[in-house]
């Protein structure tokens, strides 16, 4: 199972003015918006996202990941630093370069980056 993936979509280019980073792509659920065209490793790493969304339904992902983005600005992190230091992005970065990890990943795999 995998997201469905739009390219060339405006929701990352509106979603950067409010976000610590430059969004090039970003999963909301089930689907990937993506300002140009996504590459394997795009489609990959958005994909692990998808993962942890089914893994934490809706809501759990929705409170999760700004939760712990929170976190990492009151332990003195930059906005940019703490969105590198969520544990699902850590997952995402780690593992995107690696071609068949969505055929082996484990379920909750994120939480080994706690």
């Amino acid at each position: 199972m995998k997201p469905v993936f739009i390219e060339n979509s405006k929701i990352p280019v509106v979603l950067s003015k409010v976000a610590p980073i430059d969004i090039w792509a970003i999963n909301l659920v089930f689907f990937v918006f993506c300002r140009g065209e996504l590459s394997e490793t795009t489609k990959r790493h958005e994909t692990i996202h998808f993962w942890q969304w089914l893994e934490l339904g809706v809501i759990g992902f929705a409170i999760l990941y700004p939760l712990f983005w929170l976190l990492n600005l009151l332990k003195g992190k930059s906005g940019a630093e703490a969105y590198y230091e969520i544990p699902f992005e850590k997952e995402a970065y780690e593992n995107h370069d690696i071609p068949d990890y969505l055929d082996k990943r484990k379920l909750w795999a994120w939480t080994s980056y706690v």
